[in-house]
């Protein structure tokens, strides 16, 4: 067997991911703190692969997940400092994606994110990066991340590969991407000590800069956790944010009203402000774990209609 090292690794992931390669205990890893964050490879002539990682996870949380899908099939979990070992057909295309965390993991300030060490795979096996940027990515929080989508246990019910951007990815079969942090807005701190939206601009955590993906399209879905807030005070603190993405993104920018139409008139205002496309949600919301994050159905259902919304705006019927 050989092994594909961080360095290998990091070349599958696409600028402004948010991977990066860092050290921890003297071990480089593959690195993010972000949960729903995927990379691909394309494996030929090795039998199996075994996927190595550390598990940075607070020492009261459950062991970080990941997820794992070989070609069009189903995805498969496993959990952070275990090796991990799975069989593949002769040729491969394998997405790995972070795929559980827990509120007490202290991501932005002390790394208890996730961390991938390598992959081995067959002596004899070809292997490439397969490096799409896409065309889509969203900024949200817990229900963009895919939290709480299959009950009420932290991690093992997380599930960005079935929330609502996973849903919508497979129903356009296109990849999607995300940047979202738990419980965070345009005002409220998240948790794990990640502070307010406008500071993941351009920051993956206390330690590290990022530039934003080049995507197409950044649709911002922010707002439902700033409900304690004024509208005065949202509104502030959304223009702002507005502002700072406009200087930092050269790309389109959408508004995705948040499911439980908070700040709705709010933000189409903002819409209206920025010349920005707002993407109604009245009705999309159908079921949910707690009265506010969707469950596996309502997941289902909100990725059809975001996929519909989707296809509008990349074919420019906003």
């Amino acid at each position: 067997m050989k092994t594909l090292s961080p360095k290998q690794l990091i070349t599958a992931t696409y600028p402004g991911s948010r991977w990066q390669v860092r050290t921890f205990e003297h071990q480089p890893s593959l690195y993010t703190p972000l949960l729903g964050n995927f990379f691909t490879i394309k494996l030929h002539q090795s039998p199996s692969i075994t996927i190595k990682s550390q598990n940075r996870a607070n020492q009261y949380s459950p062991n970080a997940k990941f997820v794992i899908k070989i070609n069009n099939g189903n995805w498969s979990s496993f959990y952070a400092g275990h090796p991990f070992t799975i069989s593949l057909p002769e040729t491969a295309i394998v997405t790995i994606m972070t795929g559980g965390n827990c509120d007490l993991d202290q991501v932005w300030k002390n790394h208890q994110g996730f961390a991938l060490t390598g992959i081995e795979i067959a002596d004899k096996a070809q292997w490439q990066p397969i490096v799409t940027v896409p065309q889509v990515t969203v900024i949200g929080d817990s229900i963009t991340a895919g939290c709480w989508v299959g009950g009420k246990h932290a991690s093992i019910d997380y599930h960005p590969e079935s929330n609502y951007i996973g849903i919508a990815s497979r129903e356009l079969q296109m990849p999607i991407g995300r940047i979202a942090y738990s419980a965070a807005g345009f005002l409220r701190s998240g948790t794990g000590q990640v502070p307010p939206a406008i500071h993941w601009l351009t920051h993956i955590d206390t330690q590290a800069t990022c530039p934003l993906p080049t995507s197409q399209w950044i649709i911002v879905n922010l707002g439902v956790n700033d409900r304690q807030f004024s509208s005065h005070e949202f509104l502030l603190a959304a223009q702002t944010y507005f502002s700072q993405l406009k200087k930092h993104f050269n790309g389109q920018i959408a508004i995705l009203i948040p499911f439980a139409q908070a700040f709705a008139s709010e933000l189409h205002q903002l819409g209206r402000d920025f010349n920005f496309p707002v993407i109604e949600t009245a009705g999309w919301l159908t079921s949910t774990t707690d009265g506010l994050h969707p469950d596996q159905a309502g997941s289902i259902t909100l990725g059809k209609h975001f996929a519909n919304a989707l296809q509008n705006l990349l074919e420019g019927e906003n």
